[in-house]
């Protein structure tokens, strides 16, 4: 009669603290590589353009980590992670070219028209036509324009493929069209007066800059509690913001001191299977 021998169950091996510290030290490297190349882009699209090509490239990371902090639900999914940062700034650079080139050719339409000396009578005073021309165009052509061009733009950066970028730019571009047309009108309103009071100009660079950071966050396609805008912490770092930095200390020395703990156990009962003598054999 045979014997009923059960199959020995494979017991679940369970990651030693030397493979715990390999694999962080590999997603280390991860995020320096990641890193290195979105402070790449930024940087090539700052020598190429100035501080224009700096706000701009800059403004996607900004806006993408302002995105992650007024993410609702899975704190998973609210981490501002390297390779965030790095599809962020690539995203940014390539968005760039038509953004400065666009600003570029709106400005030197009047010149072309030859409407840049014609004024026009507005409540009894001779008011220049040009900066109306500039702000028209801003408004009505150059923005749906450029934002119809930052749907599959990043999506193809996100997602490195076409596969439904048509699918993709339906669902969103006129929800986030009709968003930011407050932000779209104001800012077009700001251009067309730093076109016609050149005081203005050295203002245009800043709120441009605060332009981007508010167009990236409200052209998002996730839900976000607006009203955590309001918190200034949503617009500061981790590595800055107090707070984070005393919890992520708190939180790093408990994962240390657990990590500690667990190899001087795990060495402990090595040392004692080994003066343990095996048993003979009947």
């Amino acid at each position: 009669m045979a014997d009923n021998e059960k199959p020995e169950e494979k017991k679940e091996e369970k990651p030693t603290t030397l493979e715990g510290v390999l694999k962080e030290t590999s997603e280390a490297s991860r995020g320096l590589v990641n890193s290195a190349i979105g402070a790449g882009a930024i940087g090539a699209t700052t020598a190429l353009f100035g501080l224009d090509g700096l706000v701009t490239a800059a403004s996607f990371p900004v806006g993408g980590m302002i995105e992650k902090r007024l993410m609702v639900g899975d704190e998973s999914k609210r981490q501002f992670t390297s390779k965030n940062f790095r599809d962020e700034a690539i995203a940014g650079a390539l968005f760039t070219p038509p953004l400065w080139y666009g600003f570029e050719t709106v400005k030197q339409i009047p010149k072309a028209f030859g409407l840049d000396g014609m004024v026009t009578n507005i409540l009894g005073a001779s008011v220049p036509i040009s900066p109306f021309v500039v702000g028209g165009l801003t408004l009505g052509v150059l923005t749906p324009a450029l934002t119809a061009l930052y749907y599959p733009l990043q999506y193809m950066v996100k997602n490195k493929t076409f596969k439904g970028i048509g699918k993709d730019f339906k669902e969103n571009y006129w929800k986030g069209f009709v968003r930011t047309l407050p932000l779209t009108t104001a800012t077009s309103t700001f251009v067309g007066a730093a076109y016609a009071l050149p005081y203005l100009t050295p203002y245009l660079f800043p709120a441009i800059a605060a332009a981007n950071v508010l167009y990236r966050v409200l052209l998002s396609k996730e839900k976000l509690n607006y009203a955590k805008l309001l918190n200034p912490f949503t617009y500061v770092p981790n590595f800055a913001n107090p707070f984070y930095l005393v919890s992520g200390t708190a939180s790093f020395i408990g994962k240390t001191y657990r990590k500690v703990t667990s190899a001087i156990s795990d060495l402990g009962s090595a040392v004692r299977n080994a003066k343990q003598p095996e048993p003979k054999p009947a």
